[in-house]
């Protein structure tokens, strides 16, 4: 029995691989997407679905002003002069690429929305745009995928809400526009489940989306086929080796092969060779396939590795009985909180990006101990605001009994509990709530960018994301440097050509999203900068291979 034969093979169903299936299939040629997994989707539909796409078509036709030229200066500020993993030609290509690509998505019925205010994360950079440059979809009913539902990775919080509608709903605590957004969402669960309706969001609704369209195209799509190795003749990549529903199968690609299989997330071996230490599996919330076995495949066939210490980096706090881990982002903006190091010193500006967060917990951990870090709390934060899935107000009796929530009504008494010194935690607030008074943070500038504010508290004055610590009792929790996936991998070209140390291509090989390495290096530039440029990857892959 002969191999199957393709023109292009795509491994794994993230964002990256199904444009890139899409993208193949509009281009009159056969693509094959193979997922390793049961489920379609990737660590893409477990993400907040949000695209960072620079000068993209929803700002034109909104009037928000952007420009070829600020979103390339802005990447610039994040790399080195011209790195062979992010060359001026690849970022270039990247946003370049963005127009071609939306026009054929919504041509094919793809419906997107801006994320209104979510601003670049560095947006006081030259070329940063407080504006926002993120785009999503509207909320999706799974039910139009049909028999397919079954095999779709379904979302990580089923709650009909946009993540740009996030920062409405996370205000029910402390604002009337909180409230009345917080019963619209009510409402839309019953309107559900009246009609029958299972209506995903974030990253499901894109994901979603891209599989109805893919569906509806006619695309082979296989389950449980995990990439083994990729097949090579004379240096040239010629097809990939897969295990099938158990089965080896060997597929071949006349045009290539376009890796779009995630990173090493859950693979603890890789973590404790490439990753800063203390490291583990645990911590991460990416999707179980996050395994790195097609990173390991792209070396053997020469591909050249950069930025494998590096991952999309987010604070977890582990709540009680086993529970999965919370990412911790829109609390440490808001007032009345602070995250400290063992020696209870802060660290870092507490709103900036997840990622500088996590990399900052592990560059202190150099000299204090800051992994686990604590945030610690007074009572107004618990009163108004979240934290992680639990919402304004009390702590469920577990959390205190059990240890993960540390609970005193001074300052002193909490750091005990906590291992912190005392002494330096005192110190620490004292300073910080003089800077909280008068609204500005002379030692990290917390609260300056319009990025800092996007979560926080807009009627706390003099500044949005600096309250006071003052009133017992006072609470601390763990924060772990947990992770969306890792954010290193083979190196590309600006065709989406993995290329070998030296930077030359290797033949029928194309990657793009989290097995290669970061547009932006060890930052994370604006919302959905991971799957934006995987979008945008994937695309460029086909649009070379196919000449």
């Amino acid at each position: 029995m002969s191999d199957p034969q393709f023109d292009v093979v795509i491994v794994g169903s993230g964002v990256g691989g199904l444009t890139a299936a899409i993208t193949a299939k509009l281009a009159g040629l056969k693509p094959l997407l193979a997922e390793k997994t049961p489920l379609i989707g990737g660590s893409s539909a477990l993400s907040g679905g949000v695209l960072w796409l620079p000068n993209n078509v929803l700002m034109q036709r909104e009037g928000i002003a952007d420009s070829r030229e600020d979103g390339l200066r802005y990447l610039g500020n994040f790399v080195p002069e011209n790195p062979i993993w992010s060359t001026e030609k690849r970022r270039e290509a990247y946003v370049d690429s963005i127009g071609p690509m939306i026009a054929m998505l919504e041509e094919q019925g793809m419906r997107y929305q801006r994320c209104h205010g979510y601003s670049d994360y560095y947006d006081t950079l030259p070329g940063g745009n407080a504006a926002g440059r993120s785009i999503e979809c509207p909320l999706f009913n799974s039910n139009r995928l049909g028999t397919w539902k079954a095999k779709f990775r379904p979302p990580s919080i089923a709650v009909p809400i946009c993540s740009s509608e996030s920062a409405r709903f996370f205000r029910l605590g402390f604002t009337m526009e909180g409230k009345l957004f917080a019963a619209k969402v009510a409402g839309r669960l019953v309107w559900s489940k009246l009609t029958g309706r299972t209506m995903y969001n974030a990253g499901a609704s894109l994901q979603g989306r891209m599989l109805e369209v893919a569906l509806r195209l006619g695309i082979d799509i296989w389950t449980d086929a995990g990439l083994v190795d990729l097949d090579r003749q004379d240096g040239k990549v010629i097809g990939a080796q897969l295990n099938h529903e158990g089965r080896p199968v060997t597929v071949r690609a006349s045009r290539g092969v376009i890796v779009t299989a995630g990173g090493f997330a859950h693979n603890l071996d890789m973590r404790e060779r490439y990753q800063p230490k203390p490291t583990s599996d645990k911590w991460t919330v990416s999707n179980p396939g996050d395994t790195g076995e097609a990173i390991e495949a792209m070396a053997r066939a020469g591909a050249g590795l950069a930025l494998m210490d590096q991952s999309w980096w987010t604070p977890v706090f582990f709540p009680p009985d086993n529970r999965p881990q919370q990412q911790i982002i829109p609390e440490l903006q808001k007032p009345h909180g602070i995250m400290v190091d063992a020696n209870g010193e802060r660290f870092v500006n507490e709103a900036n990006s997840y990622m500088e967060l996590g990399r900052a917990m592990y560059e202190r951990n150099k000299t204090a101990q800051a992994v686990p870090a604590w945030a610690v709390f007074d009572r107004t934060a618990r009163k108004r605001h979240f934290f992680g899935f639990q919402p304004p107000g009390g702590f469920p009796k577990k959390w205190k009994t059990s240890g993960v929530v540390k609970m005193d009504d001074t300052i002193a008494g909490l750091a005990r509990q906590c291992g912190i010194d005392p002494d330096g935690l005192q110190r620490t607030i004292e300073r910080f709530n003089g800077f909280a008074r008068a609204g500005v943070d002379e030692d990290y500038g917390r609260g300056n960018s319009a990025y800092n504010r996007y979560y926080a508290d807009p009627t706390n004055k003099p500044n949005a994301s600096l309250g006071p610590l003052e009133k017992p009792p006072f609470w601390a929790a763990q924060l772990w440097p947990g992770d969306v996936g890792t954010s290193g991998g083979a190196m590309t070209n600006e065709h989406g050509q993995v290329i070998r140390e030296d930077g030359t291509p290797i033949d029928g090989l194309y990657a793009a999203g989290n097995c290669t390495a970061s547009l932006a290096g060890p930052y994370y530039v604006g919302a959905g900068q991971s799957i934006g440029t995987s979008s945008v990857f994937g695309y460029l892959a086909v649009k070379h291979a196919g000449k």
